[in-house]
């Protein structure tokens, strides 16, 4: 091995060894998993369900319901739509949950005309939508972005999670390190950007051309839904609220006192949210428990789908 790469590796294994020193932490290594999963193994998530809209009381937001169990909502990122989760990651959800996924305001069929897209204006119309489909003692996962709404709607409404999913996510204010700008710059979908620029910063090395291969294969595609085109004033918006979640002091505070089971998904190799994120919300709340991926990039439930729904239904059901 030459230098740089046995430079990488020891870094990488000593911040491993640093976050598995936290209390309620563990390191996984999960097996690779196909990808470019066939239809068959995901029907469960497509036959007879359409996408609905819920009138809730700060505006419409639209989302796909389906499966049986205790309810499972999920959270998305920036700039992304419902079609960002992975087919195969829901189809294993939904044996065990109810699973609810939806898009954000100012994306596809939820609130088009808003005009603001703060944190805790999302955090509040994942409040409005656990209330109006009167979800109780729901599991709420947030995934990058998403983890920042989740954390917040734990610090302004705790009473409507049951339990929390951090994955990928980023912590608020002095207790985190904010995402690299030039990375952001690669997801913002400005002119010039490709794919395959973006497959490079979700994606760890080794995993970049499998997911160049088979990301849009493996994607939440029901053949009722039209994956938006993401406006400049959502992308926009939403750049300028994870702008402001870097200088969030009042929410590192608050974290503290929010005394909700959670679990903090974390990868290894990871380009855009730093493990030392991971290891920040495992200090700040006081009921957390870290599982950190080896090898785990950005978007790590596209390699590891179902090891990681998996750990989400142990986490929910017990």
């Amino acid at each position: 091995m030459n230098t740089p790469l046995r430079s990488a590796a020891l870094a990488i294994t000593l911040a491993c060894a640093a976050l598995s020193t936290i209390a309620h932490a563990r390191t996984e290594s999960y097996p690779h998993e196909a990808a470019c999963v066939a239809p068959p193994a995901t029907s469960s998530i497509y036959a007879g369900h359409r996408e609905q809209i819920a009138d809730t009381q700060r505006g419409p937001l639209a989302y796909y319901r389906f499966g049986h169990g205790s309810p499972l909502l999920l959270v998305t990122g920036y700039r992304a739509t419902m079609s960002e989760w992975d087919a195969t990651f829901l189809a294993e959800l939904v044996k065990h949950h109810d699973v609810i996924v939806f898009d954000n305001r100012g994306i596809g069929r939820s609130m088009p005309n808003a005009s603001s897209f703060t944190i805790d204006d999302m955090a509040s119309d994942t409040a409005a939508l656990i209330d109006t489909l009167a979800l109780k003692h729901a599991t709420v996962v947030g995934w990058s972005m998403g983890g920042s709404i989740v954390q917040q709607l734990a610090i302004d409404k705790p009473q409507a999670i049951g339990k929390m999913v951090l994955m990928s996510a980023l912590a608020p204010g002095r207790t985190g390190i904010p995402a690299p700008a030039d990375i952001l710059m690669q997801l913002s979908g400005k002119p010039g950007i490709t794919f395959n620029d973006i497959m490079a910063v979700l994606f760890p090395a080794p995993s970049v051309q499998g997911a160049e291969r088979c990301f849009v294969k493996d994607m939440f595609k029901p053949s009722d839904y039209q994956s938006p085109a993401i406006s400049g004033a959502a992308t926009d918006g939403q750049s300028a609220s994870l702008k402001a979640w870097e200088t969030d002091d009042t929410a590192a505070d608050a974290l503290r006192s929010v005394h909700i089971d959670t679990l903090v998904l974390s990868g290894t190799d990871d380009a855009i949210v730093a493990k030392e994120n991971a290891a920040a919300l495992t200090r700040l709340l006081p009921h957390a428990h870290l599982l950190l991926v080896k090898h785990a990039g950005h978007a790590m439930m596209y390699q590891y789908p179902v090891a990681l729904a998996r750990a989400i239904d142990s986490f929910a059901r017990h």
